[in-house]
């Protein structure tokens, strides 16, 4: 019986003055496509596989049996006959901040899966850059290339949970989101020297408190998968307003600097990113000057804005 996510809450992240880059609801196909075989324009191939290779056996399949929009999502499984193992990929990118959305259904009893983050390229050079796999079960778990997990959150089994990975190339600072709430943050790894371009889906369990870790037969699956670039700013060059915030990274201790611009009456919200709004203030008057915070925040990446009745600015800061 076909699933539709009834709430959409958590679809996506709040994102001021972004850009989706890169998109897939898998609505184009049918029930059982090989996505390696009528998906390659839009970044699909296969662990092992080039681009424009038909299946060799590790494609993900279009499927009908879940979905958290329309009709149709991707599935990664492995049983005895068949082991997805797929990608999907974009133009790489090496500066700026990005979210990289989807939304997961893990069936009940099922092992899970595997979610890896890296370059477009992958397996197909020697080297590769990587920042988090995300392994799926009852459990989202949360680690890096070569280690053990480092962070546990709880996983709806049977039901649709959103991920989101933030990632600030430019700081070197990346944060998971699982439904809305940060999971885990750590750092970008090499993806700023080699590209972040592509996600690894593979419907392998992987339990990794197990040295070797142990490999199980799993079963997951995907939908509205999205790529959006949250570097955008839309401001008119002509009435550039610019702000800082010092240190960024900080601890909750940091200042914020205007310069070169003046107004009245402006709102001051810091927000998650999702949306929630953590900390707001009401300004009467700003003009080439410092404002000082010490707030006790979680660690995580947060949207500093600043608006009055014609004008707006925004900023982002990291907390440690």
């Amino acid at each position: 019986m076909k699933k539709l996510l009834l709430s959409a809450a958590f679809a996506a992240p709040f994102m001021l003055n972004s850009q989706t880059i890169a998109s897939e609801d898998f609505e184009s196909y049918t029930n059982g496509d090989l996505l390696t075989d009528v998906g390659g324009a839009n970044g699909w191939r296969e662990w092992g596989a080039d681009f424009g290779t038909a299946s060799g056996g590790s494609s993900a399949l279009a499927s009908s049996d879940y979905a958290s929009s329309g009709m149709m999502s991707g599935r990664s499984v492995s049983n005895a006959t068949v082991d997805s193992d797929a990608l999907w990929t974009w133009t790489d990118v090496t500066t700026g901040q990005y979210s990289v959305n989807m939304n997961v259904l893990v069936p009940v009893g099922s092992a899970g899966g595997y979610i890896g983050i890296g370059d477009s390229q992958m397996d197909l050079q020697s080297t590769y850059s990587s920042i988090y796999y995300i392994l799926l079960g009852d459990s989202v778990l949360l680690g890096n290339d070569g280690t053990d997990y480092f962070v546990q959150a709880p996983l709806i089994a049977g039901d649709w949970n959103a991920i989101h990975l933030m990632v600030d190339l430019d700081a070197g600072t990346s944060e998971v989101m699982l439904n809305g709430v940060s999971v885990g943050t750590g750092t970008t790894g090499d993806l700023a020297t080699n590209g972040l371009g592509g996600i690894d889906l593979w419907g392998t369990g992987i339990n990794v408190t197990v040295n070797p870790a142990e490999y199980n037969p799993g079963d997951y699956y995907y939908d509205d998968l999205e790529v959006v670039d949250m570097s955008t700013t839309g401001i008119n060059e002509e009435e550039k307003m610019s702000f800082s915030v010092n240190p960024n990274p900080s601890n909750g201790e940091f200042a914020i600097n205007f310069s070169d611009y003046a107004f009245n009456n402006a709102s001051l919200t810091i927000s998650n990113m999702v949306g929630a709004i953590v900390y707001s203030e009401q300004l009467s008057s700003v003009s080439n000057s410092t404002k000082n915070f010490n707030l006790d925040l979680n660690s995580g990446v947060y949207v500093v804005r600043v608006a009055d009745s014609k004008n707006e600015m925004t900023t982002r800061v990291v907390i440690k």
